[in-house]
């Protein structure tokens, strides 16, 4: 029974590491996309007698550590920055360095994504893809041509003829970001682990003495999922559900030979 529960628990983890490996490869092309990384950990072992004699000390007998399968621990996230591609839209921004852009959604939330592809709603403010309104302190006028974001986040262009500055745009950090949650649409929202927001000027140093990267106009941040290390990977975790589906279906035939031995 303890072969079969040790190799149930390795084709339920090999599962969730198939499917999570699964989601990067089917995000390698999205920007700004973070790869999930699975975490593993040992169930609790077992100490049993061995029946051999042990040699320092003949009054005792050898243990031996049994496992008992292995879990999952966890799904964390790689923050590795990825590569930051050229675009010819001067409102696609990249972070180099450390740091989110801070969303806020329809509903009110803040969301933190490292996804900057943007554009103007109507209302002259930056938002992505999603609607999401980019947290600026300032407006674009309507009919504003030549619009450039530096890299300390100012928001540059032309108004009736006249050059100006029409606002900046900020950064947050967090002393953990290990800790967020992942929501849905590339967004990551706070936690207890992950800390409150430090937000700041891009380029500057928080209040929580975080460096906060700069911004790269005309330019996105790619998937920072590596397809040679990930299908690596997928085979190494396929071949280690083969294996943990067969020694399940090894114990049930054990176990039947034994129970046909009783009657």
């Amino acid at each position: 029974m303890r072969l079969v529960g040790t190799a149930a628990s390795g084709v339920r983890a090999q599962q969730i590491a198939i499917d999570t490996i699964g989601n990067n490869l089917a995000n390698a092309n999205t920007p700004g996309f973070k790869a999930n990384q699975m975490v593993f950990a040992e169930a609790l072992a077992t100490e049993v007698r061995s029946g051999r004699i042990n040699a320092e000390d003949e009054n005792t007998v050898e243990t031996l550590d049994v496992g008992a399968g292995v879990l999952t621990s966890g799904i964390g996230t790689n923050f590795q920055q990825g590569v930051l591609g050229q675009t010819e839209r001067s409102l696609d921004l990249g972070i180099d360095g450390a740091g989110f852009f801070q969303v806020q959604t329809p509903n009110g939330e803040m969301g933190y994504t490292r996804a900057g592809a943007f554009q103007i709603d109507e209302s002259g403010q930056l938002s992505d893809m999603q609607g999401n309104i980019v947290q600026t302190n300032g407006l674009i006028p309507f009919g504003a041509t030549e619009i450039a974001v530096a890299a300390n986040g100012d928001i540059t262009g032309v108004s009736n003829g006249e050059s100006m500055v029409f606002g900046q745009l900020v950064l947050a950090g967090f002393q953990n970001p290990q800790g967020l949650f992942r929501n849905e649409n590339n967004l990551f929202v706070p936690t207890v682990n992950s800390g409150e927001p430090q937000v700041g000027e891009p380029g500057n140093i928080t209040a929580g003495n975080l460096v906060l990267g700069t911004i790269r106009s005309k330019s996105l941040e790619q998937s920072n999922v590596d397809l040679a290390t990930s299908m690596t990977d997928l085979i190494q975790v396929q071949r280690a559900y083969q294996m943990s589906a067969r020694l399940v279906q090894d114990g049930d035939k054990m176990w039947g030979l034994a129970n046909s031995l009783r009657r």
